[in-house]
């Protein structure tokens, strides 16, 4: 996501019944992804409102217009698109673009039970690679070839929103079938409970991170499903205020 944050460096703690309530959202964009398949009702039914809005004004207010960013691993974009890109275009492209980072943690989740090491063209079939490798803006998401061509016009970026789509629409053909992951709520609760790598960081923010106000704490926490969550808690309601796959994978 590349944001600077600005943030305490004593961990805060979380209330019983909070830690809770973060604990059953993570089980929800958990199951519900693995379900649907699909980011996008999950963004309508569990997100902030003006996550993306937020996302825009907090990158365009810290970055020149020259600027290049990486988006997820594999894909860069130029700042200049705060201000030449719609809402709608960046909604769509953050979207499309963390469907088609899902299948691919839902293969190696799937191919790596049997102890296996997963190189990362195993995660998708050829059909899919070959059809990334049309588009130079992704051609590095599967297998790094070398530099990057940073997404630089809205056409660009509207281009390879196309092609990710394209290329979840494959994915979900290829991946139909029952998900990799037990989807037992209470089972999955009691995972994140006993495992270390899902306990929530929170941290209070010293400047307008996403537009919020100084003093405003965010929770960060980690999903089975390999993504990262940022959330925030505003009118005693939790909201995810962004999730992107892992950079260890």
């Amino acid at each position: 996501m590349g944001l600077n944050l600005n943030q305490r460096t004593d961990d805060q703690q979380l209330t019983n019944a909070d830690l809770q309530a973060v604990r059953q959202l993570v089980v929800e964009f958990t199951t519900r992804f693995l379900q649907t398949k699909d980011l996008s009702p999950i963004i309508k039914d569990l997100y902030a409102k003006d996550f993306i809005n937020r996302y825009l004004k907090a990158k365009s207010n810290v970055l020149g217009r020259s600027s290049t960013l990486d988006f997820v691993p594999g894909v860069f974009y130029n700042s200049s698109l705060f201000a030449e890109a719609s809402s709608e275009d960046w909604l769509r492209f953050y979207t499309a673009a963390n469907n088609f980072m899902f299948f691919g943690i839902e293969s190696l989740i799937k191919k790596s039970r049997d102890g296996a090491k997963i190189k990362p063209e195993d995660m998708y079939p050829s059909t899919v690679q070959t059809l990334l490798n049309t588009n130079a803006n992704l051609s590095n998401m599967i297998v790094n070839k070398g530099s990057s061509k940073a997404v630089s016009s809205v056409e660009e970026m509207q281009k390879a929103t196309a092609i990710l789509e394209q290329a979840a629409a494959l994915m979900r053909e290829h991946t139909a079938g029952g998900p990799p992951l037990n989807l037992k709520e209470d089972e999955l609760m009691k995972a994140m409970q006993d495992d270390k790598y899902f306990k929530p960081l929170v941290r209070t923010i010293d400047d307008k991170f996403f537009g919020f106000t100084s003093g405003t704490e965010l929770i960060f926490i980690n999903t089975p499903i390999l993504f990262r969550l940022i959330i925030v808690k505003t009118n005693n309601k939790l909201e995810i205020l962004w999730a992107e796959p892992s950079r260890d994978i």
